[in-house]
């Protein structure tokens, strides 16, 4: 029963932190044919160039290549980096974390993330999030993966759970 509660004061919480993930979904059935953005580290403790990340999660039944994959890296509409130079399979259910290469994030502002295929097509974009608190705390889909049928796009901000289920 205590677990319950705990688990219905995070989802309150979240609501009040709440992220929203748009362009994703198609009635719900979208979210499982692509990579997600699952994390995102904006503002490590210490210095932020080469460690600010975005973790990806495989959440369909097929392995998932990353060549030609993209993500963005400027708070604006502009700006992508392509994930990995070679070929680099995600296996189902598998992780892959994106550290930013001599980045360094502009932690004031909020940011949203955008996710492109090897077609140049947005499949993920990511609600405005920022980080002013330069600690261990992360931007995470919860439950991990967006598994909730209630809130498939509920993000909260809690412990860094990098190449971990989150919460």
């Amino acid at each position: 029963m205590a677990r319950h509660l705990e688990l219905a004061a995070a989802v309150l919480l979240g609501v009040c932190l709440l992220g929203v993930t748009v362009g994703a979904q198609d009635a719900g059935d979208n979210r499982l044919s692509h990579l997600l953005i699952n994390e995102i580290e904006i503002n490590p403790p210490g210095l932020d160039t080469d460690n600010e990340w975005v973790e990806l999660l495989n959440p369909t039944d097929e392995p998932i290549d990353l060549a030609g994959w993209q993500i963005s890296y400027s708070y604006r509409e502009t700006g992508y980096l392509l994930l990995t130079e070679t070929s680099q399979i995600i296996a189902p259910g598998g992780r892959f974390v994106f550290v930013y290469p001599g980045l360094r994030l502009r932690n004031g502002e909020p940011h949203i993330f955008r996710l492109l295929n090897p077609d140049g097509e947005v499949v993920e974009e990511t609600a405005p999030f920022k980080d002013e608190s330069d600690n261990e705390r992360t931007w995470q889909r919860f439950p991990d993966g967006g598994a909730d049928p209630w809130f498939p796009d509920l993000w909260l901000f809690m412990e860094n759970s990098r190449n971990k289920p989150n919460g």
